[in-house]
C-alpha cells in the first residue's frame, strides 16, 4: 500500500473541514441548507459558499481554527480578497472582542501539521458533517 503524503492527506481534510463549516454556519430553509456570508451577510445556499480564512490557510496554526474558518461567499472570498476589514470586525461580534487579533497572533506561530493530525482533521469534520446531514 502507498503511503500518503501530508499533501495529499491536508487536501483532503481541506475539503471535509471547509463543508463542515458551511453546514455550522447554515440554518435549513425548505429543505436545503443556506448560510450567510460572514462579511456581507448574503445568505446563500451552502453548495454556493467558500469557507472563507480570515488569516491565510498557508498559517497551519490557524488553517483549521473554527473561529478563523466562516461561510463567506465567493465575491468576499475570492473576487474582495476576504474583505479582511470587514471579517475582522465580524469575528469580533461573533466571538468576542479580541477575536481577530488572537487570530493574527495565532497565525505568526510556526506548527508542523502531521498526517495523525490532519486523520483526526477529518474524522472530526466527518462526524459534525454526519451530524447537520442526520
Amino acid at each position: 500500500m502507498k503511503k500518503q503524503t501530508v499533501a495529499v492527506v491536508k487536501k483532503k481534510a481541506d475539503t471535509w473541514f471547509s463543508k463542515y463549516v458551511r453546514y455550522r454556519d447554515a440554518q435549513k430553509r425548505g429543505g436545503e441548507y443556506y448560510a450567510p456570508c460572514i462579511t456581507c451577510d448574503k445568505w446563500l445556499p451552502i453548495k454556493q459558499m467558500h469557507a472563507g480564512h480570515f488569516q491565510s490557510r498557508r498559517h497551519n496554526s490557524t488553517r483549521y481554527d473554527d473561529e478563523n474558518v466562516n461561510a463567506q461567499c465567493a465575491a468576499c472570498n475570492t473576487y474582495n480578497q476576504g474583505e479582511q476589514f470587514k471579517y475582522s470586525k465580524a469575528l469580533d461580534l461573533k466571538y468576542g472582542e479580541g477575536t481577530a487579533e488572537k487570530l493574527e497572533k495565532l497565525a505568526q506561530e510556526y506548527h508542523k501539521l502531521t498526517i495523525e493530525e490532519l486523520n483526526d482533521i477529518i474524522s472530526e469534520a466527518k462526524n459534525n458533517v454526519s451530524y447537520y446531514e442526520s
